[in-house]
């Protein structure tokens, strides 16, 4: 009874774990390879919007795949979309000292633009984010953000899981 009990848990899980990438396939293919061209994530002193910011410069090399998924509007909401990124990292390198590490990213963002503008984002799984309460974080878990019509943050990044300052680990 228990050996069947667990199978069947196995495989609820694997159809869990396999329903985003099925679905995504079902919208259009798989998931397309990142843009990876690297960039320069500005350190502090800079004009950095997000005012998360690393003493120094950073800079960032993405690699993996990436697919945006319509889902359809709930009440309330004007459009809802999932990204996922599978086998996704960035290679960052902190350009003062050349210190580097490579991140596992391969989170999800589920946005959600709401009738009045407001846009919702919720973070699931590894994602790397940039927050002024939390500062340039590897999110693992679950965390949200909100930002008005006009973009402007009105809900710092929140959630459960744990936040990994990437500043610190490039020091």
């Amino acid at each position: 009874m228990r050996r069947s009990i667990m199978i069947a848990l196995t495989a609820l899980l694997a159809l869990a774990m396999a329903a985003p990438l099925a679905f995504a396939q079902s919208q259009g293919g798989a998931p397309e390879p990142l843009d990876d061209t690297p960039f320069v994530i500005p350190g502090s002193g800079s004009e950095d919007p997000t005012g998360a910011q690393c003493t120094f410069d950073v800079l960032a090399e993405p690699s993996g795949r990436t697919k945006e998924i319509d889902v359809p509007a709930r009440a309330g909401e004007e459009e809802r979309t999932i990204t996922i990124f599978p086998a996704a990292s960035y290679t960052l390198t902190n350009e003062d000292t050349g210190k580097q590490v490579t991140l596992n990213t391969t989170g999800a963002a589920h946005q959600t633009t709401l009738e009045n503008g407001d846009v919702v984002t919720v973070v699931t799984g590894l994602n790397l984010l940039g927050d002024p309460g939390a500062g340039f974080v590897l999110a693992k878990g679950n965390f949200s953000f909100v930002f008005d019509e006009n973009g402007v943050l009105i809900q710092e990044l929140e959630g459960e899981g744990e936040l990994i300052d990437v500043c610190g680990l490039l020091s």
